[in-house]
């Protein structure tokens, strides 16, 4: 693939690239996958409850004073 970048783009690529001690290509290349990389899922599970759907909690589920 190529691209056409306007003259004053590509003097700020090649100064960044220059900057990081990198070709301008391997610059745009990794901001392209920067820019394109799916988010991380580190969430936590969500918690369950043996016995019960999973909805919202009631107070019974986190209290021992409920009727």
């Amino acid at each position: 693939m190529t691209l056409t970048l306007p003259p004053e783009l590509e003097s700020r690529v090649a100064q960044r690239a220059r900057a990081e001690g990198i070709s301008s290509e391997a610059y745009v290349e990794r901001v392209i996958r920067e820019a394109t990389a799916q988010p991380q899922r580190d969430a936590a599970p969500l918690p369950t409850w043996p016995g019960h759907a999973l909805s919202a909690l009631r107070r019974e589920d986190l209290y021992d004073d409920a009727p």
